[in-house]
């Protein structure tokens, strides 16, 4: 398809649009936490019964073996169950020295369940030792939201996702200079959106996901995650040629 991609940058908010993101974002972490707890609560029963039927067979035997990836999934579950109530209850973060590549792996391991069929995700490291100060917890957050929006464009007709980590120079970013920026590129081969679409992408409660997919909350907590790390993110999109999310965040000087 030809044409130009469209780039669309996240706009500066006014206090009033600031207020109702907030309200959202409370409300959104109070469902979280009444989630987290009645999902914490199935799950130790699966750990249980799972041990317990582990402990009657063979460890090595087929039945076994399922019962173990069993207990992985539930793990798997348990780890997001921890990141619903760590949105509920974490009001306040901490930013520390961390490294970008780390959370990246992090990221891939928590999405390797969502995978689509017929995708693939590639990892592009040219940075690996690369530190910025942030919440690890929320940048995890905010790099799962973008990689499971992108797999979520794929899931009809497959494509990759190439999620790209590199160090760049940049003058300023919302009038802050830094030394340097880590740049991670979320590239996917997915449907793409239009130029109104792109521009909505971060409100809240917009979405585009069918059946019941997608809350509309996610990259609006992205943004919000990325701007308190004075950080930015700039979308390129076109439709039938896949999205490009690109975050920039000030790396931290020396470390």
């Amino acid at each position: 398809m030809g044409g130009k991609k469209k780039k669309v940058q996240a706009n500066p908010q006014t206090s009033g649009q600031r207020d109702i993101e907030n309200t959202v974002i409370q409300q959104y972490s109070r469902l979280a936490g009444g989630i987290a707890h009645d999902l914490n609560t199935i799950l130790t029963t699966i750990f249980g019964y799972s041990e317990l039927a582990l402990e009657s067979l063979e460890e090595m035997s087929e039945a076994g073996q399922s019962i173990r990836k069993i207990i992985l999934a539930a793990d798997r579950a348990r780890i997001l169950s921890g990141r619903l109530m760590d949105l509920s209850l974490h009001t306040t973060y901490e930013k520390v020295n961390t490294r970008v590549s780390d959370i990246i792996s992090e990221t891939l391991c928590l999405i390797k369940p969502s995978i689509p069929l017929k995708t693939k995700v590639v990892e592009n490291i040219t940075a690996p030792g690369i530190i910025v100060s942030a919440d690890p917890v929320q940048l995890l957050r905010a790099f799962v939201n973008i990689a499971v929006n992108a797999l979520q464009a794929m899931e009809e007709e497959g494509g990759s996702l190439t999620i790209t980590l590199e160090a760049v120079k940049e003058e300023s970013i919302n009038h802050i200079s830094s030394a340097g920026y880590a740049r991670i590129r979320f590239a996917d081969t997915g449907h793409g959106m239009n130029e109104s679409t792109a521009e909505r992408m971060f409100d809240p409660l917009f979405t585009t996901g069918k059946n019941g997919k997608g809350t509309g909350i996610g990259l609006t907590l992205t943004r919000e995650i990325i701007s308190d790390l004075d950080g930015d993110i700039k979308v390129s999109s076109h439709v039938n040629e896949g999205t490009v999310i690109e975050v920039l965040i000030p790396a931290v000087a020396g470390a």
